[in-house]
């Protein structure tokens, strides 16, 4: 009888033991995935607009947007070309990318499309950067242009944390 106390008595132990020893596990493993959750998690960052010419014309007297430069962190590639203009595609104007115009001219210069002087065209100037070293890591700087056929600025925009569409959101909500 002492004997079959004592046997039950382990096996309740040993049963405890484990059950705590996989609770504490799970707690364990729930922390660590809690944890990974906030380090995931971005600082908000600061957002600001600084508009250095309002827009002065009605983009609705012109019909094309000729997309002059994109330099996206410090890469001028066709791919951001195309991005550009599949994100531009809502607008009323046509969207002119170099490099579906003369992809030849193109490569070697991306800044063609200026030397067409038309008056209904808009010439757009897009440079987005990351921000300086005292900034947050994240932090990102777009600076747009908008120039007429004689190269005088219609529109110009600083925009420190905005998003792409919110930047291009001129030339098609209009």
């Amino acid at each position: 009888m002492l004997y079959s106390f004592a046997k039950n008595l382990i096996i309740i132990l040993l049963f405890v033991s484990q059950s705590s020893l996989g609770q504490t596990q799970f707690q364990a493993s729930e922390l660590t995935r809690k944890s990974k959750k906030i380090k995931k998690q971005k600082p908000q960052l600061e957002v600001s607009t600084k508009v250095i010419k309002p827009i002065t014309v009605n983009f609705n007297d012109y019909s094309h947007l000729a997309l002059v430069t994109i330099n996206n962190l410090n890469s001028s590639s066709k791919g951001w070309y195309d991005i550009y203009q599949e994100r531009l595609s809502g607008s009323p104007l046509k969207i002119l990318n170099p490099f579906y115009i003369n992809k030849k001219k193109a490569i070697y210069d991306r800044e063609f499309l200026k030397k067409i002087e038309n008056p209904k065209y808009l010439y757009l100037e897009y440079y987005r950067s990351n921000g300086s070293e005292k900034d947050p890591l994240e932090t990102k700087l777009t600076k747009v242009i908008v120039r007429d056929f004689k190269n005088n600025i219609l529109y110009s925009v600083e925009h420190t944390n905005v998003s792409m569409e919110e930047t291009l959101s001129p030339f098609i909500n209009f």
